[in-house]
């Protein structure tokens, strides 16, 4: 029987762990996306100085991937360094809202809750489909007629 698990050739590496092998540009392009996204609103939230690396590395790992989840791609996307920042001040906001204070965010984001990253994965799924819409960019989400 030829099957993945008892074949003896060691599987090929990606070119990273939160990357499939099989991404389109689009997927790579929405993911570099979320990815810098991600990174910019831990480090608006000042969450990134208080944390060990493989710490952080590992819970944006966890908010990328489940970020990705929810943002189907249909088409290109494409977006550049000031998009990210209206993007993050947007999310930072709802945030803010959610919770009460960015003193409240900080410390939920430095829990790593399952509960409070379900919130600001939201956060940033709703904000990404937002800006798409509002920029006129081509269609990202076919879902979202």
């Amino acid at each position: 029987m030829n099957s993945p698990m008892s074949t003896d050739e060691p599987a090929a590496p990606s070119a990273s762990d939160c990357e499939s092998p099989t991404e389109t540009d689009s997927q790579k392009q929405l993911r570099l996306f979320v990815s810098m996204l991600t990174i910019r609103l831990l480090h608006k939230c000042d969450t990134l100085q208080s944390r060990t690396g493989s710490g952080v590395a590992a819970h944006m790992k966890t908010l990328v991937s489940q970020t990705m989840e929810g943002l189907p791609v249909t088409s290109s996307f494409s977006a550049d360094g000031k998009d990210i920042k209206k993007v993050c001040k947007a999310v930072q906001k709802d945030l803010q809202k959610k919770y009460g204070s960015k003193g409240l965010v900080q410390a939920v984001i430095r829990q790593e809750d399952a509960t409070a990253d379900a919130v600001i994965v939201q956060c940033l799924q709703t904000h990404t489909r937002a800006f798409n819409r509002l920029t006129g960019k081509e269609t990202l989400f076919s879902q979202l007629a």
